[in-house]
């Protein structure tokens, strides 16, 4: 809708090579923190001992496993949104297929290790409210077609030095430590209102933030001779 309605950020420009440098940079500090594992304090949180944070797979299999999946996706643009956006605007499923690929993927390893489970019950870090679900869904899907790619397709623009990305990428990681100290982030008891917290004003506050900056950032129009 808001694409139709001449929705634009404007154009890429290119500026300095430190800015493209900034997040890779970043994430290189972070892999040698992991590696050295510094203690600045009793407690210093580097690490989870708990939830889901502190469940990894093998750090050499993760990073190794990295590497593949974000040659094939920069190579291939896969993005999530770019597809849902080809598919409605063009009629162009290259993208799709992308998508459809990673479902598929993910369903035949979830069989294979046993971790497919219908529903939303029983499943970590989820829950059984609707509205809630797709609230912050709504949001998150606005937010991501408004910003031009998916998380994933924005990580990897940060990686090929793309400053904007960078930008978005450091959003969602503060934007999670913000939800999770500031009590918006989902709880596994959320059918009580009393254990909504701020969550659904978050979601309020985010939708019409979007909204309007849909309805705002358009391109001007060109007059004609």
């Amino acid at each position: 809708f808001f694409i139709k309605r001449g929705y634009n950020l404007g154009r890429s420009q290119r500026t300095s090579p430190v800015v493209g440098a900034v997040l890779p940079l970043v994430m290189l500090g972070l892999l040698l923190l992991l590696v050295i594992k510094p203690v600045l304090s009793t407690g210093a949180p580097f690490f989870s001992t708990e939830g889901p944070g502190s469940q990894h797979a093998n750090y050499l299999v993760a990073l190794g496993i990295a590497v593949v999946i974000g040659f094939v996706a920069q190579r291939t643009r896969f993005c999530t949104m770019g597809a849902m956006r080809d598919v409605i605007l063009m009629r162009d499923f290259h993208l799709m297929s992308g998508v459809v690929a990673m479902l598929a993927g993910a369903f035949i390893m979830n069989l294979i290790y046993g971790q497919a489970h219908w529903g939303f019950a029983g499943q970590p870090v989820a829950h059984t409210n609707q509205l809630l679900n797709f609230g912050g869904m709504l949001l998150a899907g606005l937010a991501f077609a408004l910003a031009g790619g998916c998380p994933g397709r924005q990580l990897f623009l940060s990686g090929e030095g793309d400053g904007d990305a960078a930008v978005f990428v450091l959003g969602m990681i503060v934007g999670a430590a913000f939800a999770h100290n500031f009590n918006t982030a989902g709880t596994p008891y959320p059918n009580n209102p009393a254990n909504w917290g701020w969550g659904p004003a978050a979601i309020l506050v985010g939708l019409a933030f979007c909204i309007v900056l849909g309805l705002t950032m358009r391109k001007p129009a060109t007059a004609s001779a």
